[in-house]
């Protein structure tokens, strides 16, 4: 016997549910603990799961880490802020999504950005989840310098090269770890720097036209 469409639509959102679970049980012992130090029958234990419904839905501890990478995306309002970008033209708005993107990563799920940060360099696992996470970003700035092509606008050589070492860890950690900023003060600066390291203007401030 088939399911009926409200029975699926169930199972979906107590699929969706089990994995928030899961990877929220997980966010929390691997920064406490360590990645290394936190094994599966831990997770289990915290998220209230069998081990094997982790290794179901996951494949293996490294299967969880990535899937943090998907929890950051969602936590930090990324696929809003894409569909959003799909409606605009303007290059300033554009790359104001950027900045918000930045400052919403960094903002809301700062404890994973720590975490894949810290343990790039001494976990190969960590370190190819980072990768992904940095892959996606730079996904997303490509696709907005090429919608600000797309409108007409010149934008400056390598742009998407620029703006991607802007939105660093590194730079994001100077301005407000270190030096105090308030993430409104880092969303406005990223923006405005943003603005005049990609777009191409003219000597008397207009743009110029592709």
């Amino acid at each position: 016997m088939t399911d009926l469409p409200g029975v699926v639509r169930l199972k979906d959102r107590r699929e969706a549910l089990t994995l928030r679970t899961i990877l929220t049980a997980a966010r929390r012992l691997f920064g406490e603990d360590g990645y290394a130090r936190t094994p599966i029958r831990t997770i289990a234990k915290e998220a209230g799961v069998a081990p094997q419904t982790i290794y179901a839905h996951f494949g293996s501890k490294a299967g969880v880490l990535a899937g943090l990478v998907d929890l950051m995306d969602e936590e930090a309002g990324l696929p809003e802020l894409m569909a959003e970008a799909a409606g605009l033209t303007d290059p300033v708005d554009l790359l104001g999504l950027v900045a918000r993107a930045s400052r919403q990563v960094r903002e809301r799920c700062g404890d994973i950005v720590a975490m894949l940060s810290s343990g790039a360099a001494v976990d190969p696992e960590i370190a190819r989840s980072q990768a992904e996470g940095a892959r996606r970003n730079r996904l997303g700035i490509e696709m907005v310098v090429d919608r600000i092509r797309a409108a007409g606008h010149q934008v400056a050589p390598r742009a998407a090269d620029v703006a991607v070492a802007l939105t660093t860890t590194g730079v994001h950690d100077s301005l407000v770890v270190d030096s105090g900023w308030s993430h409104d003060d880092y969303e406005a600066w990223l923006r405005r720097t943003l603005v005049a390291a990609v777009l191409v203007t003219e000597p008397n401030g207009p743009e110029t036209s592709a």
